[in-house]
């Protein structure tokens, strides 16, 4: 949810940042398939069921190589599903569904901008993260080889890194340094 709060806020307030990183987010809108998936998983959780929610998706979000290393984060953020209620998660969903494609604005933005996607996110695929650098070249990709869609927990010191080397960058997004574990490239090659 991160990523959509800052593409809406990077909409109404270009002038307000010096930089805008999507981390295993993308401008896309959902696909109605995405849609009508958010809309089941609401109707599970006014059913009185998220429980089949908190044994599914927490461990989706990890590559499947990085689950068993990882089972301590995954219960506890299957234990955030159990803590959240009802009307949060609902809203999340419903918030999700309708969020609009800010891809166009996103070219067209002054801000700088930096993708950070994981090589084994099984919720952006490789193929869709490739086809938004592809079609973003103003801003900067890093790929975490070994991630999901938790890349900040599964590579902590490469996300980190990132992150780092992009707000130290100058506007024209040039640095010096190199990205230990992850890998750069424009947006243009990927």
């Amino acid at each position: 949810m991160g990523g959509y709060v800052a593409l809406a806020f990077c909409e109404r307030h270009p002038e307000m940042l010096d930089g805008l990183v999507l981390f295993s987010s993308t401008p896309n809108a959902d696909t109605e398939e995405k849609r009508e998936n958010r809309r089941r998983e609401i109707a599970l959780v006014r059913a009185g069921k998220k429980e089949q929610l908190a044994r599914v998706a927490p461990g989706a979000g990890f590559a499947a190589d990085n689950r068993q290393r990882m089972a301590d984060a995954i219960a506890d953020l299957t234990e955030q599903v159990y803590l959240t209620e009802d009307d949060g998660i609902v809203a999340l969903l419903n918030g999700m569904i309708a969020r609009p494609d800010r891809n166009e604005m996103l070219r067209r933005s002054p801000v700088r901008q930096l993708f950070v996607f994981g090589r084994k996110d099984e919720y952006i695929p490789a193929a869709v993260a490739e086809q938004l650098a592809a079609t973003h070249p103003q801003a900067q990709v890093v790929w975490l080889a070994d991630s999901g869609h938790m890349g900040f927990l599964e590579e902590p010191e490469a996300a980190a890194e990132a992150l780092l080397r992009f707000v130290g960058a100058e506007p024209d997004g040039q640095t010096a340094a190199s990205v230990a574990g992850a890998s750069e490239m424009p947006a243009a090659e990927a």
